[in-house]
């Protein structure tokens, strides 16, 4: 049987309040984009996508080696953006800052995963929260002018949460289900 899985790290309760505010708060202003629920918002290390059950054992493996030994990060958010861009989305998103260990934990990931089969990601690590997604084009520019004016003035927080999810995809939004957790110490 098949599974659609990705590795990340989880957020704490503050941040998700956080981005669910703000999402509240965009929702009025840009319409055309499906929002991801605040519990489901994660910062994903290595997307791995479809893969047969009896890899999972592999995986986890591999996600108790990048775990072990790293110390929690300590990120904050600090810009809005879009994929391509905002003035076109895709995907709208928060960026984070000291993400840097989250860069080599992407990196570590891709390189102990090749040997089981899934290929490096091509693009760069870009470490990123999705607020939202776009299917069809959409007028931007209240989206572009309210990013430029946004002032993310919040405290660092701890990310110390790693794990392996299972996501399963339905017509009301993705399902997440923690299959391997680790706590970085």
């Amino acid at each position: 049987m098949m599974v659609r899985l990705f590795i990340a790290l989880l957020l704490p309760n503050e941040i998700k309040k956080a981005l669910e505010d703000l999402i509240i708060d965009l929702k009025p202003r840009v319409k055309g984009v499906r929002w991801v629920g605040a519990d489901n918002i994660h910062l994903t290390l290595k997307f791995i996508g479809e893969t047969s059950e009896e890899k999972i054992g592999p995986i986890s493996q591999v996600l108790e080696k990048a775990a072990a030994g790293r110390k929690p990060l300590t990120v904050a958010l600090d810009r809005m953006g879009g994929f391509p861009n905002l003035k076109n989305p895709r995907v709208i998103w928060v960026g984070l800052s000291g993400v840097e260990p989250a860069a080599e934990m992407a990196g570590l990931l891709n390189r102990q995963l090749k040997p089981l089969g899934f290929e490096p990601e091509k693009r760069p690590f870009s470490a990123h929260l999705t607020l939202g997604r776009i299917k069809f084009p959409i007028d931007a520019s209240p989206l572009a002018a309210y990013a430029e004016q946004l002032n993310f003035a919040t405290e660092p927080v701890i990310l110390d949460r790693i794990a392996l999810v299972k996501s399963t995809l339905t017509p009301g939004g993705p399902i997440y289900e923690k299959l391997e957790q680790k706590i970085l110490k």
